[in-house]
């Protein structure tokens, strides 16, 4: 499981406990069950698809308008 996932399961289990007590473990598993049933697994960006960065696109405008 990756480290901002995990974070984000802590806080939740953490919101759980100060609004009612409780098991930690119980916190934990209702915090888990939360997150990942609203977490959409988002599609892979294909290489071809990816945008360049901001910087980049700049420095390649201010060329093609300095050549033009």
């Amino acid at each position: 499981m990756d480290q901002i996932l995990m974070l984000r399961i802590r806080e939740r289990a953490y919101h759980i406990w100060a609004a009612n007590g409780g098991n930690a473990d119980a916190n934990w598993l209702r915090a888990e069950t939360e997150i990942l049933n609203t977490s959409a697994p988002q599609p892979a960006e294909s290489p071809a698809r990816k945008k360049q960065p901001a910087a980049s696109r700049r420095k390649t405008q201010k060329g093609a308008s300095a050549v033009s």
